[in-house]
């Protein structure tokens, strides 16, 4: 009995690790893909890659040109999932813990912060949720000070933490009067902490030192060479053909040749060895393939809906979103948003990111119109604000009425704010600048 219970959960962790290691791979980068690929044939001596062209000419290179390859790898292809990788063998985790951990990144967004909940988490890695929290905490210890984060304030919390002069008053605002300070009831705080303005303005320009988005600095140095994904090209007879970058997507063969050299050997740990590795090379061939099938489904369901927008560019965009090609797809929108993160698909028009072609309806006044794109309506929010009278800067209400009356466009007070914030702009309270200023 203890022996079944033993195999049962040895099957859970290693379904467990599969299944962590499958969505890694689905949300990597090209270049992300290119060194995890080439980390593999490191490891297992069973793998062989073929018709890789990366590959192939770091092979045929001199050291000088290896060497420049690999430099040239790790400065500009370092992402914040690598970056926080990287720091993972310094903890002297456990192989269960790395997994949970390794899973946590992967489903970090771009601002390096946790939208998906700690108990989700949990379920779909069948831990407990005491384990989950463990593997968030063991993240936010990691660099850049703020990953991690569930919002905003535990993101500049976490920051507070981990100064080098820690600042009570800071951190005592930011954990527990955090929405009178954002809001600035500075003399509803002050009374209530029985401080002065000036101890509010001062914590006030200490947090303005801190990073909101600590993934930024990473995301926008995607690396400065581009890898498209996926292909887009237009046949003779008007058709939109769909291709997988065979760069990317490389075949991978096992090496009998080795295989058949070391199973002479009848020691045990030999062929545990080599059962090992083949399981591995079956699971990375699968998870390929199936990497590379949800990429070119994905793209159909684009293709099919955005004729208009790569015929004529981004200007015709219509709006679709993640949770809409899902649905068609008959999948989860978390599968469509990772598979989308980082890629790259090269169009008649230039190589473009992935996730240009998704954006959000809004209603348009005009009945003969299509649903306006939230991209559009964002830059025209963004032109109106630029051009304010900033002593009397425009409320989101006022943002509204002016998108109506100029732009055909209707939309509430509520969706304005929230289109604001997607942009990082405060409200018109705080983008009041008084005279003098």
């Amino acid at each position: 009995m203890r022996a079944e219970l033993w195999q049962e959960q040895r099957l859970k962790l290693s379904l467990t690790k599969e299944l962590t290691q499958a969505i890694e791979l689905l949300q990597y980068s090209a270049v992300e893909l290119q060194s995890f690929l080439y980390e593999q044939s490191l490891d297992n001596p069973f793998l062989e890659i073929r018709d890789y062209r990366l590959k192939r000419s770091y092979r045929d290179s001199s050291d000088k040109e290896k060497q420049r390859w690999i430099e040239n790898i790790s400065t500009h292809s370092e992402t914040l999932s690598l970056h926080l990788i990287a720091q993972l063998p310094a903890l002297s985790l456990s192989e269960r813990e790395e997994r949970v951990v390794r899973y946590m990144i992967a489903s970090l967004d771009e601002d390096g912060y946790l939208r998906v909940e700690i108990e989700e988490i949990a379920a779909r890695l069948a831990i407990s949720k005491q384990e989950a929290e463990k593997a968030l905490q063991i993240i936010q210890s990691l660099e850049p000070a703020g990953v991690g984060a569930r919002s905003l304030q535990e993101c500049l919390y976490l920051q507070l933490k981990r100064l080098p002069h820690r600042d009570e008053l800071a951190e005592q605002i930011v954990q527990h009067h955090f929405s009178l300070f954002v809001e600035k009831a500075w003399k509803t705080l002050a009374k209530q902490l029985d401080i002065d303005i000036a101890s509010l303005q001062r914590v006030w320009d200490l947090i303005r030192t801190l990073e909101p988005r600590p993934g930024i600095h990473y995301t926008k140095e995607m690396p400065h060479f581009i890898v498209p994904d996926l292909i887009i090209e237009r046949s003779d007879e008007g058709d939109w053909r769909i291709f997988c970058n065979d760069d990317v997507h490389p075949e991978l063969a096992w090496n009998r040749a080795y295989e058949q050299k070391i199973s002479g050997y009848r020691d045990g740990q030999v062929q545990s060895f080599i059962k090992d590795k083949y399981r591995q090379f079956l699971w990375l061939t699968k998870s390929l393939e199936q990497r590379k099938q949800t990429l070119l489904n994905i793209m159909h369901v684009i293709v099919d809906k955005q004729k208009q927008c790569l015929e004529a560019g981004f200007a015709a965009l219509k709006p679709l979103t993640m949770r809409e090609v899902a649905e068609e797809l008959g999948i989860h929108e978390s599968t469509v948003s990772r598979a989308v993160k980082n890629k790259y698909v090269q169009t008649p028009f230039g190589t473009v990111e992935l996730r240009r072609f998704f954006s959000n309806a809004v209603s348009s006044v005009y009945a003969d119109d299509d649903a306006a794109s939230s991209v559009k309506v964002k830059m025209f929010i963004k032109q109106l604000i630029e051009q304010e009278n900033k002593q009397r800067p425009l409320s989101d209400q006022k943002i509204a009425d002016l998108l109506h009356e100029r732009y055909g466009v209707a939309v509430s007070r509520r969706t304005v704010a929230k289109y604001r914030e997607q942009l990082h702009i405060p409200s018109s309270a705080k983008r009041k600048q008084y005279v003098g200023k």
